[in-house]
């Protein structure tokens, strides 16, 4: 059973991931164990870290996650932590591996664009990892999972296998562009 971190903006679907939660909860969590960060954290917090702020998540958000799961909505791609969570989820630090990533897109955006769902709809980091040939991210719909939560079972295995294999993409250059070029009062 893999350990697994679901990430996704907060404020419009936070649902799903309760669902998700309340789905493995219902078969005895038996789907997965659920990661949860050491406490609540804002992005103001995040920020305060500044050139630490990788390291920062993958030891206090991510907490040895071995899967993250991006739950992708509308808004996603705005969302820096979420951007910041994907960054240290493709990270190793120490004894800390990097994670296997299995990216959800949610019903807004299948109602929005069919099965052609545009890579402007991820965080940038994502999104050029998604078209790397180097790296090996898997996809679904919420109404894939929906129709059979057993499949999370079989991406979360081959997501964590696929990590092994995958060189992520992490330039310097975003980096330092998530984190200076985001103004101080654009908390939501």
């Amino acid at each position: 059973m893999k350990k697994v971190y679901i990430s996704c903006y907060e404020n419009s679907d936070y649902k799903y991931k309760e669902i998700l939660i309340k789905s493995n909860e219902i078969r005895g969590n038996k789907l997965f164990t659920l990661v949860q960060s050491d406490s609540d954290f804002v992005e103001k917090d995040y920020l305060s870290k500044k050139d630490n702020i990788i390291p920062f998540i993958k030891k206090n958000v991510l907490r040895g996650a071995d899967v993250v799961v991006f739950l992708i909505g509308e808004e996603t791609y705005k969302r820096r932590v979420v951007d910041w969570e994907a960054r240290a989820a493709m990270s190793s630090f120490g004894v800390l591996d990097k994670c296997g990533i299995v990216i959800v897109y949610l019903p807004e955006l299948i109602e929005k664009y069919g099965s052609k769902i545009p890579r402007i709809v991820l965080p940038e980091i994502l999104k050029v990892n998604v078209e790397s040939n180097d790296v090996f991210v898997l996809e679904t719909t919420w109404e894939k999972i929906k129709r059979d939560i057993n499949i999370l079972d079989k991406l979360l295995k081959t997501s964590y296998a696929y990590s092994r294999m995958s060189n992520y993409v992490l330039t310097t250059a975003m980096e330092k562009e998530n984190i200076c070029n985001y103004p101080e009062n654009s908390f939501k």
